[in-house]
């Protein structure tokens, strides 16, 4: 009976349990010897999505034949996630009734009235077009094969297949350059796919564009799939990640120009494992930098009927880790910032903006058990002027 009750409370399990809740699931397990250490360390260091680890513990639970000890375990330590997955004989019914929705296996949708209210309350919004008239578009590029083998990317094409059904599911029509081998773009690849995204006849019908590219990196650029060089007469393969926003800006693409223009990128700016030592009792900081001095730039002069209108504005870049760093991917599993960034779209952007949302993608690499992957994104370049809510559904 308990491993049938399980089974039908899977998927909400899946959907409902956080992070601290599961890790003290499983250090009662393991205290009742139902799980080993091995085990539990299995569930949280192979499995990096929330979603992910909570599928590998109820299955593994499952097999074992212990689906009473977790139900009981799980009503010690969150009686109200008990409550909801397993109501009291003769409540089921009524609790079906009254629960949430399911959770869509893409994402949460937005409600009409929200979008309503916030397009009457938040006068720091966007402008959304209406589903009917608007032609959406993102920009999906993803190098995973390199001329170097010890270079490929295992484990991308997870994130490549999370991305492109999030970006669908939010409206947007996935554009991926065309080349002889897919997942396999030069640097010149890169920058003609970009530069021909912004030229796009779509544009002047989207509220909105996205841009993604997963490579490996260094600060400031991609790789493309020659990598670097071979002799040091030949040139290192690379898009500099500047000519997005200057294929984009308002200059070069102003059908684009007051929209916002959201760029996610995920590589290693560096070698660096993004970790340092640190004393709890040193509380000093570094000397404030000096203010530099600087001169109004030179512009051109203006004809009579032009106006002056900001060349960049309204960007906002999501790179997956500090300066210097490297970012994490498994073989397995994808990368950590993918994998975070749409569970946490898939959550929250039925109700969040878009700054907000990426805030709590930064605080999912703070959770879990010890040791949290040294990783931190960070947003970057942002000059959007209000808020963007996605209003995914809608």
């Amino acid at each position: 009976m308990a491993d049938q009750q399980l089974f039908r409370a899977r998927r909400m399990f899946v959907a409902k349990i956080s992070t601290p809740v599961m890790a003290d699931l499983l250090n009662d397990l393991l205290a009742d010897r139902i799980l080993n250490e091995r085990e539990r360390e299995w569930v949280f260091e192979e499995h990096l999505a929330r979603a992910d680890r909570a599928s590998c513990l109820i299955d593994m639970v499952r097999r074992k034949g212990a689906s009473q000890e977790l139900i009981t375990n799980l009503k010690n330590i969150d009686l109200l996630l008990h409550n909801v997955l397993f109501p009291p004989v003769g409540q089921a019914d009524e609790a079906a009734e009254e629960q949430d929705p399911p959770i869509s296996p893409v994402l949460i949708l937005c409600d009409e009235n929200f979008k309503t209210h916030i397009q009457r309350t938040d006068k720091l919004a966007y402008p959304v077009m209406p589903k009917s008239n608007r032609t959406r578009v993102a920009l999906l590029i993803n190098v995973r094969n390199f001329v170097n083998k010890k270079w490929i990317r295992e484990g991308s094409e997870k994130d490549d297949a999370a991305m492109a059904t999030l970006l669908t599911a939010l409206g947007y029509r996935v554009v991926r350059p065309e080349t002889g081998e897919p997942r396999k773009y030069t640097g010149e690849d890169i920058d003609k796919a970009v530069k021909d995204f912004a030229q796009l006849p779509d544009l002047s019908q989207t509220d909105s564009v996205i841009v993604v590219i997963m490579s490996h990196g260094k600060k400031g650029a991609v790789y493309g799939s020659r990598g670097k060089a071979l002799n040091p007469n030949e040139k290192d393969d690379l898009f500099p990640t500047d000519n997005i926003f200057e294929y984009l800006n308002a200059k070069n693409c102003p059908a684009l120009r007051d929209k916002p223009k959201v760029i996610i990128i995920n590589a290693c700016r560096g070698g660096n494992d993004g970790s340092t030592a640190a004393n709890k009792r040193d509380g000093a900081s570094a000397p404030a930098p000096t203010p530099g001095s600087h001169r109004p730039a030179d512009t051109d002069a203006l004809e009579e009927d032009d106006i002056k209108v900001h060349i960049e504005k309204d960007f906002i870049a999501f790179l997956s880790c500090t300066a210097g760093n490297v970012s994490w991917r498994h073989p397995f599993f994808g990368s950590p910032f993918i994998q975070y960034l749409v569970e946490v779209f898939n959550t929250f952007s039925h109700k969040d903006h878009l700054e907000e949302l990426f805030t709590k993608v930064i605080n999912r690499f703070d959770q879990g058990p010890p040791p949290a992957i040294m990783q931190v994104p960070v947003k970057d370049r942002c000059s959007l002027s209000k808020h963007f809510y996605l209003f995914p559904g809608l």
